[in-house]
């Protein structure tokens, strides 16, 4: 998808060198004109150029941000409209050097939706479009739509009121639309959660504010929920280790983790799998299934937790809960780079989406999450700064 360009001579030397090397016919007009070329296909790239798509089609509107993210500081530095068939192009700052830790990403709203394009990291992934993939905004059903559940993960952990759960969605819209509930209108989904929830709190979703809330045993997203794969996280207490699960619609897989040393314990549906480091000093006894369809799963104490020991290194997809800032990712002794942008892109994210808000509240939200963010950053490179 990449295409790949090395950084040249100056113009200059350029010049000089096929100056020497042509012959006495070679002109000197025809020399600056042979070096300004070389010299543009082989420069890296400065310019941002791209397209703002809806729906597939090339939007006929609408205004695109670039945005920097740094770990001390991040925000917009340039804007532009985009012009006939959804183009847009805007002078970069810079050129992105690959672990500086510096991400650039483009933004743009559509029906007061925020939609972000890819995060750009190095000089090479200026030299293809930019896309931004946008979508028409609709307001659900009467009951709502459904969302295929891909991933679901329960960590259970002693609280003060017995159990803590943090409960981990990743579900799938199959739509082509935005899902948003507007005003007093019925929500994009609802989900049922374990009789006797209590002390609920919204955690975090993966791009911004999907209005969670929870009532009479439901769980209610208002959206925006757009096309593809989005992560829901919500907390909340549960006095007993034995629960029931419903589990409506589709899950393609469900893990239930118990902090170790967890008690002794059968999960009606779901096959031991052994004990998992989420994180050094952090294990969890796990069980496990696949390809479930309307089912209701339930956790009794009376069994001995089974199945080996896996170690963090090898499981494939671990996830890694820091305060509020939940990520999945794949944990190896390799280059996390990757996980740094994710990181600085989700506090962009954060910026965009709160930076204006009033409520006092919710600003204090938005500032706790930040932090936990930042800290993350911190965690994996010490020479970074202070949070501005």
């Amino acid at each position: 998808m990449r295409a790949r360009l090395q950084g040249g001579f100056p113009p200059a030397l350029t010049f000089l060198a096929l100056a020497l090397a042509a012959p006495a016919v070679f002109t000197a007009e025809t020399a600056v004109q042979t070096a300004t070329q070389e010299a543009d296909t082989l420069a890296p790239p400065s310019r941002l150029r791209g397209a703002l798509l809806v729906g597939g089609t090339r939007a006929d509107s609408g205004t695109v941000v670039l945005h920097r993210v740094t770990p001390v500081e991040s925000g917009p530095v340039d804007s532009v409209r985009v012009g006939p068939e959804g183009g847009f192009s805007m002078e970069f700052p810079a050129v992105p050097s690959p672990g500086s830790g510096v991400v650039y990403f483009a933004s743009a709203h559509r029906d007061e939706v925020l939609y972000f394009g890819p995060p750009i990291t190095s000089p090479e992934e200026l030299a293809e479009e930019y896309r931004i993939e946008a979508y028409e905004t609709r307001a659900p059903p009467s009951g709502g739509i459904e969302l295929p559940v891909a991933t679901r993960n329960l960590f259970i952990d002693p609280g003060p009121m017995g159990w803590r759960v943090t409960d981990v969605f990743e579900v799938r819209s199959d739509s082509t639309v935005t899902w948003l509930s507007e005003g007093g209108g019925p929500p994009v989904w609802r989900y049922p959660l374990p009789p006797g929830v209590q002390s609920f709190r919204a955690v975090q979703a993966d791009r911004g504010e999907v209005g969670m809330s929870y009532s009479e045993g439901t769980l209610t997203v208002r959206g925006p929920v757009p096309p593809g794969h989005r992560l829901f996280v919500v907390e909340y207490e549960l006095e007993s280790i034995e629960f029931t699960l419903p589990l409506p619609g589709v899950t393609d897989t469900l893990e239930v983790l118990v902090a170790s040393p967890a008690p002794r314990l059968a999960v009606e549906g779901l096959a031991p799998a052994g004990r998992v480091d989420i994180e050094p000093g952090r294990a969890y006894e796990r069980w496990r299934a696949t390809d479930l369809s309307n089912r209701v799963v339930r956790v009794r104490e009376g069994a001995e937790p089974q199945g080996g020991f896996f170690p963090w290194v090898v499981v494939g997809l671990a996830l890694l809960l820091f305060g509020v800032g939940t990520w999945f990712i794949k944990r190896s002794a390799g280059d996390t780079s990757d996980d740094r942008a994710a990181i600085l892109l989700e506090v962009a994210r954060l910026d965009e989406s709160f930076g204006t808000v009033g409520d006092p509240a919710a600003l204090e939200e938005y500032r706790r999450r930040r932090r936990s963010l930042l800290m993350k950053l911190r965690r994996d490179d010490p020479s970074t700064g202070a949070e501005s």
